[in-house]
């Protein structure tokens, strides 16, 4: 297949290691790279036509920056497969200054099982299945819709092509990244088959076979929402797409760094930020590092630092540019949510960074000249707390939560995550010490204890940090508690500052809470 290539933009939300991968009892003889997984970009979806071919115009443009080794699209490219739809996704992704590979979606060889209908696609877009290595892996772009919807002489050959495509991989001790449109399923491997998921009998084979060939990753798109399983030291990535999401969550896509076999991770990466972003550098910190990036680039049209007049610039780095670079200088962009209850009085804990304002619940009391950093909210321990919008799916990437504390008693929950979710800062119910319940996919493992005690009436700065292999919990700056943890389970719910989850008696936390802070990437304090 023709190859292209991608882009550069700078919010880092999600980090994920795989384990060791070892065929044959050696190591394969591999080279660190980037990629961009793009799912979906399904010209003529939910928001037009004209809306989706911008939004895989900037993709483009943000990726090309980046400068990743390739890209794979994980299928449906258009909505309606026709030749002007076809030429149009063609000519934008002939922009890309790497390689780009794509696998069919339901949406270009249709969901009727119809032969003229892969013939059709193979004419306007090439092969519908087909393999190429790098830098010592081996990526597999196979056609789900062949699983999906049994053809009958197709299935089998691709079948057989899939069999001797990993047995070749396995005996070069390749690892093997797999990409396709359909997921293999959403929650459970176990699951029944639904218009999102594969069969379970074709799903239970290939499963088996991916885990015994050396896949590394199974990277998919069509659900239109992030879903992030683990299977067996396979991770399993439905990603953004550039077209739209059933929950509104941001366009964008997945940029995957390969450091080694043992080290595999991948992060979201938005199309347009929800903050204009002048970190062009992507450490998080706008300061003089990226000044000179601007200097640098004066006078070119250069999108990472045409950030002005936004949102898209005007196809030059100039004054306004600086200008409104200047306006970010030091902001920190690694905070997702600030809570700083600093308030004096009302119902609203307002998030100082984003849109997270919390709504107190019960009557907790502000408490202006008695917090930690500045004011405090005082919560009762009987039914005082403060609720959240949604903030962030713990499985999705790297991410660190802190407060400070005064008070509590064992059992009491400091910050848990409602619905689906679990109590990420708790005193465990026997002694008052720190506990987290963040666990492993599918809610797995044991919840991770200290020996630190928080319920002593003294102010302490409490935490947790997962950085995609590890989970971690701090009691005034220093670590007291630490595991190897490679996944966390997906959650979507609101959260809830000093009540737990189900907001159960008992749960409910007695005491002071003070400058609650949420970062997207591991933070050291």
């Amino acid at each position: 297949m023709k190859g292209f290539d991608y882009l550069k933009i700078s919010l880092v939300l999600l980090g994920f290691f795989v384990g060791p991968v070892v065929v044959n009892g050696q190591s394969p003889a591999t080279e660190a790279f980037t990629f961009v997984q793009l799912s979906d970009p399904q010209l003529g979806w939910r928001a037009g036509y004209e809306n989706d071919v911008n939004s895989l115009k900037q993709a483009v443009t943000h990726i090309n920056a980046l400068e990743p080794d390739l890209v794979v699209v994980c299928g449906d490219m258009v909505n309606n497969f026709n030749d002007n739809s076809v030429a149009d996704f063609k000519e934008i992704i002939s922009g890309f200054t790497m390689p780009c590979y794509w696998a069919p979606g339901n949406h270009d060889v249709g969901e009727s099982g119809s032969v003229s209908r892969l013939t059709r696609y193979r004419q306007a877009l090439g092969d519908d299945y087909f393999s190429f290595e790098h830098k010592g892996y081996t990526f597999v772009i196979a056609n789900t819709s062949l699983w999906k919807l049994y053809i009958q002489g197709e299935s089998e050959q691709h079948d057989a092509w899939l069999r001797q495509t990993l047995a070749a991989a396995r005996d070069k001790n390749s690892p093997v990244f797999v990409v396709q449109h359909y997921p293999l399923y959403i929650k459970d491997p176990n699951e029944g088959e639904d218009r999102e998921n594969l069969p379970p009998a074709k799903r239970s084979e290939l499963l088996a076979l991916f885990e015994d060939s050396g896949v590394v990753a199974v990277l998919t798109g069509h659900r239109h929402l992030l879903v992030i399983n683990e299977y067996k030291g396979i991770q399993l990535v439905t990603g953004e797409n550039t077209s739209g999401h059933f929950d509104n969550r941001p366009l964008g896509f997945r940029l995957w760094h390969v450091d080694s076999p043992t080290s595999i991770r991948h992060e979201f990466r938005p199309l347009v930020p929800e903050m204009l972003t002048a970190d062009f550098n992507g450490d998080k910190v706008v300061d003089c590092a990226d000044m000179c990036i601007m200097v640098d680039h004066w006078g070119e049209d250069y999108a990472l630092c045409d950030i002005a007049p936004p949102p898209f610039g005007d196809g030059i780095v100039d004054v306004q540019d600086l200008i409104l670079l200047s306006e970010h200088l030091f902001e920190d962009y690694r905070l997702m949510a600030h809570w700083k209850l600093d308030e004096t009085e009302g119902d609203i804990a307002y998030d100082s960074v984003g849109n997270n304002d919390g709504i107190l619940t019960g009557g907790p009391l502000w408490q202006p000249a008695n917090g930690r950093v500045a004011g405090a909210l005082q919560f009762d321990g009987i039914d005082d707390y403060v609720s959240t919008p949604f903030v962030l799916d713990p499985s999705g990437a790297p991410f660190s939560v802190f407060a400070w504390i005064k008070g509590g008693a064992p059992g009491q929950v400091i910050i848990s995550q409602a619905r689906d979710g679990v109590n990420w800062l708790l005193a465990d119910p026997a002694e008052g010490k720190l506990t987290t319940r963040l666990k492993k996919s599918g809610g797995r493992g044991s919840p991770l204890n200290s020996q630190a005690n928080i319920t002593d009436a003294e102010w302490h700065s409490v935490g947790f940090v997962w950085d995609g292999s590890n989970r971690a919990l701090y009691v005034d700056d220093v670590e007291v508690a630490k595991d190897a943890l490679a996944g966390l389970s997906s959650s979507y719910g609101g959260l809830h500052i000093g009540a737990g989850r189900t907001l159960g008696a008992g749960s409910f936390f007695s005491g002071l809470i003070d400058d609650v802070r949420i970062y997207n990437r591991a933070i050291t304090p």
